[in-house]
């Protein structure tokens, strides 16, 4: 799966500045207090775990991860049930994209400190890019965050409902935070997603206008998802201008997906414009050869008002595509998107 990004905002984004002084203030406190007993006992300073977990710590602030890593393994290996080290460590594991690792040591940390919502929270974010969303929903049902991880918290469990399929269930918990700062966009978006599922057009027309309207910004990769889903549910309102400059906004952002520019040539076809009907649709054909739907709206669309000799040449292409696998590559065709573009 790739990492989610929504209304601008990366649900990853904030892990690593959220645990900083307040979290690690105890590991502070025992380096500082460590230093002042070394003083007297003469003791190496790389022996306590709490020095190295601190070292660590400002190692990853300064992005020098594998020295982060190196200083926090240590501290883990002298003292594997400091639930803090745990959790910094995974911390350095996930910003080196090593998501195993970070997975088992928030695990670990958890079991040492089960009531840690943060914890929680962050390995949640974690298995959500590894596509385990069931074990997300149980990781953020047991505790119960406070008001600073709340929205947050709402968020991600919305998000695994929603991938689960447990659409009133996501409902809710998006619907708790959609007139929050910050999640309005995303959580609008997901709202329109669902609305969308239960052929409820206007009102998902409604909330994935706001998504696009309040996301628009250059951090979100997921624009293109929000402009796209929008066309399409403004198509199944019949306001195919309207549609048309969503898909033309979504192209924009990410103009290798053949997607838009198939339904960008339906768009003017509707409308009447037969040959920018066609370039969209050669031009989809151009971006994805193997996208067998396009090849048949083309030719269908070559065979009424083109080049019947494009037309049987792209029949032939096709060959010998059954009506029902058409319908098919339609239904999918016809689905949202909640992923963000490719790199």
């Amino acid at each position: 799966m790739i990492r989610v990004e929504v209304g601008g905002m990366n649900r990853a984004e904030g892990r690593f500045s959220r645990r900083s002084a307040v979290t690690y203030l105890v590991a502070g406190l025992a380096a500082s207090t460590w230093l002042i007993a070394t003083a007297f006992a003469g003791a190496q300073q790389q022996t306590s775990p709490a020095q190295l977990a601190a070292e660590g710590w400002s190692a990853f602030g300064q992005g020098r991860l594998d020295d982060a890593k190196q200083l926090l393994d240590r501290a883990v290996s002298l003292d594997p049930t400091d639930a803090d080290y745990q959790a910094a460590l995974a911390e350095v594991d996930s910003r080196m994209g090593q998501q195993a690792d970070a997975i088992e040591h928030f695990r670990k940390a958890i079991a040492l400190s089960p009531s840690d919502a943060e914890f929680r929270l962050d390995l949640a974010q974690i298995l959500q890019t590894e596509n385990k969303d069931q074990e997300a929903l149980r990781v953020l049902q047991v505790a119960h965050p406070g008001a600073g991880l709340a929205d947050q918290w709402h968020f991600s469990r919305g998000f695994s409902l929603f991938r689960t399929g447990r659409f009133p269930e996501a409902s809710a918990e998006f619907k708790a935070v959609v007139d929050q700062p910050g999640f309005k966009a995303s959580a609008s978006f997901f709202l329109g997603n669902i609305a969308y599922s239960q052929n409820e057009f206007e009102q998902a027309a409604q909330y994935l206008a706001t998504a696009v309207e309040l996301g628009n910004v250059a951090t979100n990769r997921a624009y293109n998802a929000y402009t796209y889903d929008y066309g399409l549910t403004l198509m199944k309102l019949g306001r195919y201008q309207d549609a048309a400059a969503q898909f033309k906004a979504s192209i924009e952002r990410y103009d290798r997906d053949p997607l838009p520019w198939m339904f960008l040539g339906r768009c003017d076809e509707q409308m009447g414009d037969y040959p920018a009907a066609i370039e969209m649709l050669e031009t989809s054909i151009r971006k994805d050869p193997s996208f067998q739907l396009s090849y048949y709206e083309l030719a269908r669309l070559q065979q009424r008002h083109g080049d019947p000799q494009r037309a049987a040449e792209l029949f032939r292409k096709i060959g010998t595509m059954k009506e029902e696998e058409i319908t098919a590559e339609e239904n999918r065709a016809m689905k949202l998107r909640t992923e963000a573009r490719p790199e």
